[in-house]
């Protein structure tokens, strides 16, 4: 479909490998090129896998408000007063199932949980330290997940293995067999593959946040690069891959750029919309 720009009201951008260039640094270009999209009105809405602390000082940075999409669309706020507009945990059975299907496997896997009585308060959980857990992230609180998820106190968010992508296809088949329709299985990277509740996406996300503008799909052109960003790019009128993309990304995009990795992004805003 031919870009008709004058018809974009919003433009839903995921953040690593596509809005992020190299180490997840947001170059000082396009940071102003969707500074500049927002003073022309155009609402910038983030759809991310990350959580909302990890993705805030982008944002921020940004300049955008309103709602944005986090944990591959697992929780929409409405930000910066980070009310939570739409929000989808997992239950506590499939994720001791999963931790079940860890240690079998050998591989790492962690999990985000929210405090029941502390909505605000995130934690990302895993039993022990190992290489893939430095990988991700040093905010790791190491406790045995079967003890944590025993207690009650928490809701699940989202979970995560980390392995070499063929490991993960295998753990994949797993997880479809064991725990088939009470979860949605997706890969953000070569390396992590998420467990997210059944019927959420960053389509189901970007849903929520469209509903809580009030505009629909018609009106969004969308930005992504990996597995976990194909349900947006295929809801979106307009979807935008940069050339560094999967390829089954590029293939449901309506429009390949250039990488990630050269100012792609800021190059067609500018030339789109500014």
């Amino acid at each position: 479909m031919e870009l008709q720009k004058d018809k974009v009201k919003a433009l839903v951008m995921d953040l690593d490998g596509t809005t992020l260039a190299a180490d997840a640094v947001l170059t000082e270009r396009t940071r102003k090129a969707l500074r500049g999209c927002i003073a022309k009105g155009l609402r910038v809405i983030i759809a991310t896998g990350r959580s909302t602390d990890a993705a805030e000082a982008y944002r921020a940075a940004i300049g955008a408000e309103g709602p944005m999409v986090y944990y591959n669309g697992s929780v929409v706020m409405d930000m910066p007063s980070r009310t939570i507009i739409d929000s989808h945990y997992i239950g506590q059975d499939v994720i001791s199932g999963c931790v079940d299907i860890a240690h079998a496997e050998n591989t790492h896997f962690h999990v985000f949980l929210r405090k029941k009585d502390a909505p605000f308060t995130e934690m990302l959980a895993a039993e022990n330290p190992s290489e893939a857990a430095a990988r991700y992230s040093s905010d790791f609180f190491y406790r045995d997940l079967y003890s944590i998820l025993s207690v009650g106190d928490y809701n699940c968010i989202k979970g995560i293995f980390i392995d070499r992508e063929p490991k993960l296809q295998r753990i994949r088949k797993i997880v479809e067999e064991s725990l088939r329709g009470k979860v949605t299985i997706t890969l953000s990277a070569d390396f992590i593959l998420e467990i997210l509740a059944s019927g959420v996406s960053k389509a189901s996300g970007m849903r929520a946040a469209l509903e809580f503008c009030g505009l629909t799909p018609s009106e969004v052109i969308a930005f992504g690069d990996e597995e976990n960003d194909i349900s947006m790019l295929s809801l979106a009128a307009y979807s935008v891959a940069p050339s560094n993309a999967r390829q089954s990304v590029r293939e449901t995009a309506s429009m390949v750029i250039g990488p990630n990795t050269g100012d792609s992004i800021a190059a067609f805003l500018e030339e789109t919309f500014l």
